[in-house]
């Protein structure tokens, strides 16, 4: 889990297996996190910003291809954009998914609110199912304002604004999670967008395609909206042959912990197969795994060392000692490999991880002549840390070759720097050479000539030039970059502007890099819709929810989703084009010209996909 190296700073105490922050201010929201506002001048706000105590309907910017790159307020405090938008309009290609939001307010308490997507006409009697768009609901979740001891972490008034984040400190709220139901409640004078994802079929025909949208509250009709999509003669690839590389850092022991079933039972196979899937449909290309306890166990200030996820990472190897000699048990190991594998994931397996995070180097094993579990701290490089990786390696390869794996298989780091990695490297190279050039590191660009496959942190994304990056592509080598709590802009944490988690695979494009890596897929707390944080910003160890039976997407995870389903097309750019043009150039550089996305212009990714799109189709 990436995290930069620094000096830690006892502005919270890590003690009894808690976080506990000298300022914070966590405000509860569960199945009733939609009542209205607690307080009369928000009330007066509200109603000042919708300009009627009537119910309303809006397009969010004004404009319906847009509108899913901001987030809704869910007490909007200045005047409402978009109240008299009244035809909505979205450019699409084949094989893609679109997002566009609609909201709803009112002075008065709305039951029973949903909406329905007709049936699309096209050319020559063409049409798109209504019934293929998902409406969801976007879920307002509390914002925990805590200071700790990553102090490095950007904070809440780094990176929000009233665009994303509103209330009155009881509470303040932000919408991230996209609930799947038939309909909701809106409390009087509160918010409530509802998220239209449409899904264009790889066979659609080109052209012009209209219906119609309609919001009702309680059965009966509240708005309704014509609707054009105009599909362009250009496909978007399935997810399993994206060229983007996608490496998301998702946690199996959260995903029993959130649906209460019991670790590794056929229960928590069942969940662990539905989140693949969801990782599956963004062209996940990382089955990560790990290969001892807690690898990301830390050192934190006054001496307490604890797993920086909220529930510790376990090993899906087993490892023994009998007093002479270790052996390893890969039977759940190879079961999540081929879990994740039928889904569809891959092809690339991480195996984290030889190094601990942070922390001194330790074992975990279990003793065989006493069936009790040993913890015991060893030195790099040391005589006992060589006997343990000494027989893992060798044990590891064999199995491998056994399952026909080898060549997919990394051994997987974060964040060590270059004097440790040297060593794991020679070490390496002495008792398994054939992981010489399966190496993976997200860390600092100085890990370059060690990781085969490399994601550099924001501090050194200016240094891996495109000159670099084509050198590594030409020699078989992967380049990513990856964001973390820092920096404030651009990122995927909750309340960060929407935008930003579309922008970044264009990032990537404009620098031509091969993808991102974000950690964390899903290492949530015990209750993520009511206390957010475990100790880094809201939303960097968790990019989804969980839902009732399997992941609930958010606004985040939806955006990142269309960034590359961007990326893809300008792929397929540069491939007519044979680099880049003018016209990539200039839509690169308008995608990407603020990445602070409380001050872009949300049109610029809109205009720059549209001019992506016509120079693949003229």
């Amino acid at each position: 889990m990436p995290r930069p190296a620094r000096a830690p700073s006892l502005i919270a105490s890590f003690l009894a297996g808690a976080l506990v922050a000298t300022t914070s201010t966590v405000i509860a929201a569960g199945d009733d996190d939609s009542g209205g506002p607690t307080t009369t001048w928000l009330t007066v706000k509200v109603a000042d910003a919708m300009g009627t105590r009537d119910t309303i309907t809006w397009v969010p910017t004004g404009a319906f291809a847009s509108s899913a790159e901001v987030r809704v307020p869910r007490y909007p405090m200045t005047a409402i954009e978009g109240k008299d938008t009244k035809e909505l309009a979205l450019n699409a290609v084949r094989g893609e998914q679109v997002s566009a939001q609609l909201a709803i307010a009112s002075g008065k308490d709305l039951d029973d609110v949903k909406a329905k997507v007709g049936d699309l006409t096209g050319p020559g009697g063409a049409k798109l199912d209504g019934d293929r768009t998902r409406v969801r609901f976007v879920k307002y979740v509390p914002v925990q304002r805590s200071k700790s001891e990553v102090d490095w972490s950007a904070t809440i008034d780094q990176v929000s604004s009233a665009k994303e984040v509103s209330g009155d400190r009881n509470p303040d709220v932000v919408g991230d999670p996209l609930e799947e139901r038939a309909s909701v409640d809106v409390p009087a004078y509160a918010a409530q967008p509802l998220w239209f994802t449409f899904r264009i079929p790889k066979g659609a025909r080109p052209g012009t395609y209209k219906g119609t949208v309609r919001v009702e509250v309680d059965d009966d009709t509240q708005a309704t909206y014509p609707l054009t999509i105009d599909v362009a003669d250009a496909t978007v690839p399935a997810p399993a042959d994206y060229r983007f590389f996608l490496d998301v850092w998702a946690q199996p022991e959260t995903i029993a912990q959130a649906h209460k079933v019991k670790l590794w039972s056929k229960e928590h196979w069942k969940l662990i197969e539905a989140y693949n899937r969801d990782l599956a449909s963004r062209g996940q290309k990382v089955i990560n795994t790990t290969i001892v306890d807690n690898p990301w166990h830390h050192q934190w200030s006054l001496g307490t060392r604890q797993s920086q996820t909220a529930t510790p990472y376990s090993s899906m190897v087993g490892w023994t000692w009998n007093g002479t000699r270790f052996a390893f048990d890969f039977g759940r190991w190879d079961t999540y490999v081929e879990t994740a594998r039928k889904a569809g994931l891959g092809p690339d397996i991480g195996a984290f991880s030889m190094l601990a995070f942070q922390d001194q180097e330790h074992l975990t094993y279990t003793d065989t002549r006493t069936g009790k579990t040993v913890y015991e701290n060893v030195e790099l490089g040391g005589d006992r840390w060589r006997e343990a990786w000494g027989a893992y390696l060798p044990a590891f390869e064999a199995h491998l070759r056994k399952k026909g794996w080898l060549e997919e298989t990394w051994l997987s780091f974060d964040e060590r720097p270059i004097s440790t990695m040297t060593v794991v490297r020679d070490f390496v190279h002495e008792v398994a050479p054939v992981f010489d050039d399966r190496i993976s590191v997200a860390g600092s660009i100085s890990t370059e000539g060690v990781a085969s496959n490399l994601s550099v942190d924001w501090g050194g994304i200016d240094a891996m030039t495109k000159e670099k990056v084509a050198e590594r592509r030409a020699a078989g080598k992967t380049t990513t970059f990856y964001v973390y709590g820092s920096p404030a802009h651009p990122n995927t944490l909750s309340y960060s502007p929407a935008v930003e988690s579309r922008m970044l695979p264009w990032i990537s494009a404009q620098r031509d890099l091969d993808g991102f890596l974000r950690w964390s897929y899903n290492s949530w707390t015990s209750d993520p819709f009511n206390k957010p944080v475990h100790i880094f910003t809201q939303g960097d160890e968790y990019l989804i929810y969980p839902g009732r039976n399997g992941p609930m997407s958010s606004i985040r995870w939806e955006q990142l989703k269309e960034g590359i389903e961007d990326f893809e097309l300008i792929a397929q750019l540069r491939a007519k084009d044979g680099g880049d043009g003018a016209t990539l150039t200039e839509a690169l550089a308008k995608a990407t010209r603020d990445l602070d996305g409380r001050t872009k212009n949300v049109t610029d990714i809109e205009a720059a996909r549209a001019a992506v799109v016509k120079g693949l189709t003229s």
